[in-house]
């Protein structure tokens, strides 16, 4: 023997009378907020089995209240032949069991242990998902800042880049400039050093070439008066420090200028007939200028040749 539940029983009574009064259809419509939506229509006559179809009036009841959240109410309609309105109407309310895409609300639990471990599940659920939505937020957020900063590397890397090519050929540009300086100051440097050793030798060149024909060079033209009187009162004294700060080619040609001088001193004494004193007076200041100079001592070396050693 079949047994049915309360709910089932109840639905199935009421269809037979629906059957007894001559209804021709059974309407099962649903209430969503304000409104209603049709499911499904029987048809009703009277050989149809109550009881078949109070179970599939339940079965398509309970099978669409497994997907929707908290309780739904159904009604049931019955129509006669011909008729518009409706002969007679049936509600039931049929409560929620499955979750609903909504988590922060979920569904109706029974008051039990099933239902409290149920409602913890969903909750810790809807904790994990937005712990979860927060982290994928948080990590998405430092990507981009991370890709931001790598393309920001990635352009000061060119810049330097660019910057120490730049930098290269400014050096490479420099050190050219100054190779080139460097070699118009040993230029320069050059000139003046031969400018200086001719300034001094030339003279002594010149006097010899232009008094070849004469002894000692009396051709030369070093023996201008102003000359002769300025050599003339120089002491002996004066004239050893005067080659002590002299290089060796001022030494040489500084010897020069007294030898030409003392030997034309000789010439003019003799010449005008001057007596052995004034003689012996150029003779002195002959031997206190070319003394150091031109008098070779025991081995035969000058004072010259000496101090140039020295």
């Amino acid at each position: 023997m079949k047994t049915f539940s309360l709910e089932h029983v109840d639905i199935a009574n009421w269809i037979r009378i629906q059957i007894n009064e001559a209804c021709a259809r059974m309407n099962l419509r649903q209430r969503i907020g304000d409104g209603e939506a049709h499911v499904r229509e029987y048809p009703l006559a009277a050989n149809s089995d109550a009881d078949a179809l109070a179970e599939e009036v339940m079965n398509k009841v309970y099978e669409e209240a497994r997907v929707l959240r908290g309780p739904t109410t159904y009604a049931l309609f019955s129509y006669k032949a011909g008729a518009l309105s409706h002969c007679d109407r049936k509600f039931l309310r049929v409560e929620g069991m499955s979750g609903s895409s909504d988590v922060l609300v979920g569904e109706t639990e029974a008051p039990d242990g099933k239902g409290l471990v149920s409602q913890m599940m969903r909750h810790t659920e809807a904790s994990a998902k937005i712990g979860l939505g927060q982290t994928l937020a948080i990590v998405e957020h430092y990507k981009q800042i991370l890709r931001e900063r790598d393309a920001r590397i990635a352009t000061l890397e060119a810049m330097h880049n660019e910057v120490m090519a730049q930098r290269e050929e400014v050096l490479s540009m420099q050190h050219e400039r100054h190779l080139e300086m460097v070699r118009e100051q040993r230029v320069e440097r050059k000139e003046a050093f031969m400018r200086q050793k001719l300034d001094m030798l030339a003279p002594v060149i010149m006097s010899k070439l232009l008094g070849a024909g004469a002894p000692n060079g009396k051709g030369s033209m070093l023996g201008e008066e102003l000359l002769r009187q300025f050599l003339k009162s120089l002491s002996p004294e004066q004239i050893g420090s005067m080659t002590g700060a002299l290089n060796p080619e001022q030494v040489v040609t500084l010897h020069e200028i007294f030898t030409r001088y003392s030997d034309r001193e000789e010439e003019r004494a003799k010449a005008e007939g001057e007596g052995s004193a004034e003689g012996a007076g150029g003779g002195a200041l002959a031997d206190g200028a070319g003394g150091r100079t031109s008098d070779a001592g025991p081995s035969g070396e000058t004072e010259t040749t000496k101090k140039e050693k020295t």
